[in-house]
């Protein structure tokens, strides 16, 4: 990275940032926070006038259903107001038919509610508003049960204030309506409404006969669903017609919204403007040939190295080749790599396709594996597919070379199989423990890469993890390893012991050493009980982590010697003898279900091994991303 320092007169300020700095290879940096050797220089306004037009336009991309793009705005002549106007214009244009269309929905509710009221008086030959403007006499249409009808209509009948009229009868039910004079109204509402009367209200809307009234209704509904049929085609012609321009003027607000944000990184005096970002290398000969091809411009552009900005660390841009970047998705869980560390991203594609294999050998699943993969990757679009193709190619390569298991089928071919004996039992333990020393020695070697890269004599020779931690590590494991059962005893133990004395005390005063070495000049603590009880207890966790994190290593065996195992529960419930004949459909169920459980225990402990035993040796993770201002026309702002 070089950070790039622009400078040039205030005026050009917007022609520079339209240019040269939106959509190419610039990361900005807080000018402000970088310069402090300039008099009156103060941050810009930050009152975006673009913020609200862009929210207004994806609001109404929304709306209509109109999928964000980039079109050319350059020769449209937009303005904010221009383009508000437009904006203002296209909502009302698409407000009124939405509100038309809420109308008619209601519309049609209510009739619907009024026909189902009216289609048991559809006999009623007389015209049913007549019913509400009699003077002297008040109606109730409504519902009552069959059974109460059937046990109190003789009652109803002698009543000489009352006059029940029955429009329609059903099983259960039975509707019609009574009559009775105003001043006996609220007594005979009574009477019915304990009669379990329930009144139907009659809509003010309802004219005619019963007959004609639903017949009107029913036309009414029709008119109105076809008007509905209108509104969607001409919401549709709507957005067909605008949407170029629509999406035109969408794009000069993203455009502007996102250039005026420059401004909260930039600074100005009175006259001139500074902005300051990182630009990679190997895009700063292309960056700089752009403003020389302007002559107009006025501007000056300085370069300087990371080691010239002690406050600020360069962002990071990983750069691998494309059979790794798959994995960076996993790395960026844990952190981008700091400045001047070495990018763990290869060594960890490699080191997860090869554990994978041997935690989960099965040429078969690993092919099923593979397919899905494809699948997630080209039809799903997920980032995760690679990987798992990557995954059960290292199974397919496990399960016919080394296992000699094909969907749990061991006798087709030769390999290793880890359940004939107690024996390869203990040996693929073992194994799984020498391989977890050779990961963490490669981890303590890529700590010391990286403090020799760093200048840091802490990180490359007398930290625990640097060359003096090297050592003491594998002089611990060579005395430790034996007493588990692990390994042999190779050397004698007064020997290690003393090979470990002299990291232990080199790591025991990492830090006046480190000064020693660094400045020429000795360190003394501020206390010098607290900073030996506090280096003891830190020598005990150090010892303690480098037994632990190789023991960590035995679920390698362990979920190698679970696959085998699960497999043969499988043949054993699928009535299979000797991995021959069987259920074919318990053995299909079965592969399936211990590729669906165990493969995903073993991606997940994988990761594990990496984030916590691999990782925790070298890598800081501290790294920023590199985030030059590339507008995304097909995202909505934040």
């Amino acid at each position: 990275m070089k950070l790039v320092t622009i400078a040039g007169p205030l005026s050009e300020f917007d022609s520079v940032v339209y240019s040269y700095i939106i959509n190419q290879q610039f990361h900005p940096e807080s000018t402000t926070n970088v310069i402090k050797n300039i008099k009156f220089l103060y941050p810009f306004e930050q009152q975006n006038p673009y913020a609200d037009l862009l929210r207004q336009a994806e609001s109404m991309a929304d709306r209509m259903e109109i999928e964000l793009a980039y079109r050319s705005f350059e020769s449209m002549n937009f303005s904010p107001d221009k383009s508000f106007l437009f904006l203002k214009d296209l909502e009302a244009r698409y407000q009124a038919l939405i509100d038309e269309r809420t109308a008619l929905t209601q519309r049609i509710t209510d009739n619907e509610r009024i026909r189902m009221q009216l289609q048991h008086i559809t006999d009623v030959n007389v015209p049913l508003q007549d019913f509400f403007t009699v003077t002297y006499v008040k109606f109730r249409f409504g519902r009552m049960p069959r059974e109460t009808y059937n046990n109190f209509i003789a009652h109803l009948m002698e009543r000489s204030d009352l006059f029940f009229f029955l429009t329609s009868l059903e099983r259960d039910w039975v509707y019609g309506m009574y009559m009775t004079t105003r001043a006996s109204a609220e007594k005979a509402d009574s009477l019915m409404g304990s009669l379990q009367f329930q009144r139907i209200r009659i809509s003010s809307r309802v004219k005619g006969t019963g007959e004609e009234a639903f017949r009107e209704v029913t036309l009414d509904t029709e008119r109105a669903e076809y008007r509905l049929e209108e509104i969607k085609s001409e919401l549709r012609i709507l957005a067909d017609t605008e949407k170029e321009r629509f999406l035109r003027c969408y794009s000069y607000a993203r455009f502007m919204n996102d250039s005026f944000n420059i401004r909260r990184y930039a600074a100005h005096t009175e006259e001139s403007f500074y902005l300051l970002g990182w630009v990679p290398e190997p895009d700063y000969p292309a960056f700089t040939a752009q403003f020389e091809k302007q002559r107009s411009l006025t501007v000056v552009v300085v370069a300087d190295d990371p080691d010239a900005v002690v406050e600020y660390t360069p962002p990071i841009k990983l750069k691998n080749p494309r059979i790794f970047r798959p994995f960076e998705p996993y790395l960026a869980m844990y952190g981008l790599p700091s400045y001047n560390e070495i990018d763990p991203t290869p060594l960890m594609a490699i080191l997860y396709t090869l554990l994978f294999g041997i935690m989960f050998g099965d040429a078969g699943q690993g092919a099923l594996l593979v397919v899905t993969g494809l699948i997630m990757k080209f039809v799903k679009k997920m980032w995760l597919g690679p990987i798992v193709c990557y995954a059960g190619v290292s199974s397919i390569f496990f399960g016919l070379f080394v296992y000699g298991s094909v969907f749990g089928f061991e006798h087709w071919l030769p390999g290793f199989k880890i359940l004939e004996s107690a024996e390869n039992n203990r040996l693929g333990l073992q194994m799984a423990i020498y391989l977890g020393v050779a990961l963490l020695t490669v981890s303590f070697i890529t700590n010391i890469i990286n403090g020799i890269r760093q200048k840091s004599p802490l990180k490359s020779l007398l930290g625990p993890n640097a060359l003096a931690g090297l050592i003491l590590y594998l002089a611990i494991q060579a005395i430790v390893l034996p007493i588990l059962g692990f390994a042999e005893n190779l050397f004698p133990t007064g020997l290690l012991v003393g090979l470990a004395a002299f990291p232990l005390v080199l790591i025991f005063l990492r830090e006046p050493l480190a000064h020693l070495i660094k400045y020429r000049s000795f360190w003394k603590p501020p206390g010098v009980v607290d900073y030996v009880l506090e280096n003891v207890f830190e020598l005990i966790e150090i010892l303690l982590s480098y037994v632990t994190n190789t023991i960590s290593f035995l679920r390698v065996g362990a979920y190698a010697i679970s696959h085998a195992s699960m497999m043969s529960v499988v043949f054993m419930l699928a009535g299979a003898h000797e991995g021959e004949g069987g259920n074919l459909v318990v053995i299909l169920l079965g592969n399936l279900l211990v590729m669906g459980i165990e493969g995903l225990l073993v991606g997940i402990q994988v990761l594990r091994l990496h984030f916590y035993e691999i990782f925790s040796r070298f890598y800081a993770a501290e790294g920023r991303p590199y985030s030059p201002i590339i507008i995304d026309y097909h995202a909505h702002h934040n």
